[in-house]
């Protein structure tokens, strides 16, 4: 699903407007995003957690040359899901 049909849906299901319903789910990322970013953990009850993850600098290698490559190090968004969302998905 993409955003816009996320939208779309949202709207069908709530009796919003498109236009309300995207400036809430905007709204909905950017605060997630600056959550993470602020506190490093986001945990929506019933849904799950977000955090950021610091990956390691690392050496990979290129496996059509076999040329190694440095990787530097990075932040990551992880989602780990919570016990009733796995289960509705089972």
């Amino acid at each position: 699903m993409k955003k816009a049909e996320l939208i779309a849906k949202v709207a069908e299901e709530t009796g919003m407007s498109q236009v309300a319903t995207k400036a809430i789910v905007d709204c909905l990322i950017k605060t997630i995003l600056k959550t993470v970013k602020k506190d490093k953990r986001l945990a929506v009850y019933g849904l799950g957690v977000f955090r950021v993850v610091k990956r390691a600098k690392r050496t990979c290698r290129n496996p059509q040359t076999g040329e190694e490559i440095k990787v530097k190090a990075y932040n990551s968004l992880t989602f780990r899901p919570a016990r009733s969302v796995k289960a509705s998905l089972a």
